[in-house]
């Protein structure tokens, strides 16, 4: 199984005024699109041979185009099989290597 968990500082986002399905919106489109299932609240998954592609490619989608989540989120895992992959530390990464903009 492949899943995408995404787990909120829920003081951040009140502060910020929003709500935590608020900045689910881009990942509930994206795992409707792929029939992707939310087994629970933030926690995407699918199985199949196409599992790790579709889930997986809305992670570049979100560091390029939407950092500012990652702002917010206090945990963000890419799981492929039981491998966890941390999705802040790679978005960090490429902060520096295309000076986008984190707040810390």
């Amino acid at each position: 199984m492949v899943s995408l968990t995404f787990k909120f500082n829920e003081e951040k986002v009140a502060d910020a005024g929003l709500t935590c399905d608020d900045l689910l919106v881009q990942m509930r489109e994206h795992a409707k699109k792929y029939n992707i299932e939310e087994i629970e609240y933030g926690v995407f998954a699918k199985e199949g041979p196409d599992a790790v592609a579709v889930v997986g490619m809305i992670i570049p989608k979100i560091i390029r185009y939407n950092i500012e989540l990652v702002d917010f989120l206090e945990e963000w895992t890419y799981d492929i099989n039981g491998r966890p992959e941390d999705c802040i530390e790679e978005a960090r990464y490429w902060e520096g290597r295309r000076g986008l903009q984190m707040a810390r």
